[in-house]
Formats: structure tokens, C-alpha cells, sequence
């Protein structure tokens, strides 16, 4: 049940893009926001407890109807709640599209469009300089194949019959990350998820890393992975970035369709990596 769950999550996710902004959390975020802010005027240091208690109160009851709906008479509405959940747990917006109106864009000469677009990418501002931007949106496919797809998928499966809980939870760490990043004063809260978001995001995005490099260039990637340094490893968000960033880029090799190509790669990691080694270990029963 979980394996078809997910399956029809990650189809019906590519295919309702037109409806993705009903997944924006802007104004709960806003919401979120004030009350942290009022918070953190009592006691800064406690960002991450606010972070981490918006977090868990998003979750929480996610966690508990999907453990009232885990018992075989109910497995259905359990099916029906764990792809709902998915779909509002995947994105917010969909990168491929977001990611490919970039390269469109920059083919056809727009260079504002194609800025503004890099920067809705990136989630932040983006270089002027052609040839930088472009790294730095190819960089930041990579980047969000990880935070809007495969940790969402990684959390949905390590959980058990809590799986809904822990995907939709990784959704609102990204979310908090991007949304505090442009905003006005939230700088303690923006430090706050970046790390919180950086300890749920390490596993995954080094399964996600081996993918990219078993769908791709394997040996230039994977010595790509060792030459991140010790002190871009030392910093848990830095350090993924850095690791994602370089073994995408030389998983995909010489292509000159710098963003279609990482598109294409992460497609290819999610559903000739991802996909089997998934299927072999629900047949195995290591995810149920």
C-alpha cells in the first residue's frame, strides 16, 4: 500500500501543477511568524524550540490520524490520507516547471525573466552575471530535487504507518528555511531552520547524492563527493549543498543544457534509482 501511495503521489504531483498554489503556506507561515517574533523578543536563543514546536504542531496531527487509520480494517482510508498528505507535502511549486521556464527563458534572450525566475528558484537573489546564474540554478535543482521531492520521499518511507507525519513535517522545516531566508528581522529563525532542516536533510540527500551518481557520470561523481572539503563538511546544511551541488554537476558531464539536463538527472534518479531500490525493499519488508 505505501509503495502504490507513493507512486501515485509522485505522478499525480507532476501532472496537478496547475493547482500547486493551494500547497503555498504563506499565510499560515505569516501567522507562524508573528508568533515567533513575539517569542523570540522574550528569550532569542530560543529559536530553535520555536522552529522545532511549529514544526511539531504542523505535524502532530498528521501523526495522529495516520496512527488511528494504521489498522488493516481502515487501510484504505489510510491509502487515501498518506497520498493526500503526499501531494501537500511535495513541493511547494513544481520544480520541473519552475526549472525548465528558467532555461526558456534564458534561451530566449530575457535576461530580467530569466533573473527573476532564478531567484523564485533559488530563493534568494540571483547573480547578473550569465554564467554564474546559470550555475547557480543548476546548483539549486539539485539542491531542491532534495528538499521538495526525495526527503519528502525518504521521511514517508523510514516512518512506518507514521510515514505521512514525518514527509509532511520535512515539508514545513523547507518551508520555514525558504520563507525566513527573505524575511525582514527573521534572522534567528532563519539560522534556526536552516540547522534543523540541515539534520533532517542529511541522510536523504546523500541516498540522493549515490543516486545522482548511479544515474549519471558514476566515477566523476563520486570523486567530485570527496573532494568536498572537511570544512564544508563540518557545517550540516553547507556541507549537503556543497555535496549535492558538486556530484550533480559532474554526474550530468558535458551537457550543454545545463538545467534541462539536471532536470532530466534527477528524473532519472527518482524513477530507474529511487524506484526499484524502493519496490525491492517493500517486497523485503524493510519499509512497510
Amino acid at each position: 500500500m505505501k509503495l502504490i501511495a507513493l507512486l501515485i503521489g509522485i505522478y499525480a504531483e507532476r501532472y496537478l501543477a496547475r493547482w500547486s498554489h493551494l500547497r503555498e503556506f504563506r499565510p499560515f507561515e505569516e501567522r507562524a511568524n508573528r508568533l515567533a517574533e513575539k517569542v523570540l523578543r522574550l528569550e532569542p536563543r530560543a529559536a530553535p524550540y520555536v522552529v522545532a514546536g511549529i514544526t511539531l504542531a504542523c505535524a502532530l496531527p498528521v501523526g495522529i490520524a495516520a496512527w488511528l487509520l494504521r489498522h488493516n480494517s481502515l487501510e484504505i482510508l489510510w491509502f487515501v490520507f498518506a497520498i493526500a498528505v503526499l501531494l501537500a507535502s511535495f513541493g511547494p511549486r513544481d520544480l520541473n516547471a519552475e526549472a525548465l521556464a528558467y532555461q526558456e527563458k534564458a534561451e530566449a534572450g530575457d535576461a530580467e525573466g530569466a533573473k527573476a525566475q532564478a531567484e523564485t528558484l533559488i530563493g534568494g537573489g540571483a547573480p547578473d552575471e550569465p554564467q554564474e546564474q546559470l550555475e547557480a540554478v543548476e546548483k539549486a535543482t539539485y539542491l531542491e530535487a532534495n528538499n521538495r521531492i526525495f526527503g519528502v520521499v525518504f521521511w514517508f518511507l523510514v516512518a512506518g504507518s507514521l510515514g505521512p507525519a514525518f514527509a509532511f513535517g520535512f515539508r514545513v522545516l523547507n518551508s520555514l528555511r525558504r520563507y525566513t531566508a527573505t524575511l525582514p528581522g527573521g534572522g534567528e529563525l532563519h539560522r534556526a531552520a536552516v540547522m534543523l532542516h540541515g539534520l533532517a536533510a542529511w541522510v536523504p540527500a546523500r541516498i540522493t547524492s549515490a543516486s545522482f551518481a548511479l544515474a549519471g557520470n558514476f566515477d566523476d561523481a563520486i570523486n567530485a563527493w570527496r573532494g568536498v572539503t572537511a570544512e564544508q563538511r563540518a557545517n550540516l546544511s553547507n556541507g549537503t549543498n556543497a555535496v549535492l551541488g558538486a556530484v550533480g554537476a559532474q554526474a550530468l558531464g558535458e551537457r550543454p543544457d545545463r538545467v534541462r539536463g539536471a532536470v532530466a538527472l534527477a528524473r532519472r534518479s527518482l524513477f530507474f534509482v529511487w524506484g526499484p531500490i524502493v519496490a525491492v525493499a517493500v517486497i523485503l519488508g524493510w519499509v512497510y
